[in-house]
């Protein structure tokens, strides 16, 4: 059966909190991966656990962000994105390798007073700085 790849970037990550819930879809852990340069990492207000936001803007020259590639079958892949609550959602996201894989999305509201932490590179990265 195919397996569709899914980019993660945030609380769903290898030992983050909501990484079960890939493990109940039974997700496979395929690679991590960055994206280009031009996608931004912001932290998403009032979100539990803490989440980031994830949004494309092109010609931006930021370090590229660093995230695992999970691959699902299609029904279990179809219902894990119907679960995620807005402003997050699954697009296409273009690794670094100029592969366009489906992943987390942020809507673009969301990161209007967002505090931007595309610098680290990566939500690990920037949990590490936070303690």
């Amino acid at each position: 059966m195919t397996r569709i790849p899914l980019f993660v970037v945030g609380a769903h990550l290898s030992g983050m909190p909501l990484n079960y819930q890939l493990q109940n879809a039974d997700a496979k852990f395929l690679a991590p991966a960055i994206t280009t340069s031009d996608y931004r990492l912001y932290v998403i207000a009032g979100q539990v656990p803490p989440k980031p936001g994830l949004i494309r803007v092109p010609g931006s020259q930021g370090p590229g962000i660093a995230g695992e590639i999970w691959t699902l079958e299609a029904g279990p892949f179809g219902r894990f994105v119907a679960d995620i609550p807005a402003p997050l959602g699954i697009g296409k996201v273009i690794m670094s390798s100029g592969e366009a894989v489906s992943g987390f999305l942020c809507e673009a509201y969301a990161t209007n007073d967002a505090q931007d932490i595309t610098h680290f590179g990566g939500w690990r990265n920037y949990l590490a700085t936070t303690g």
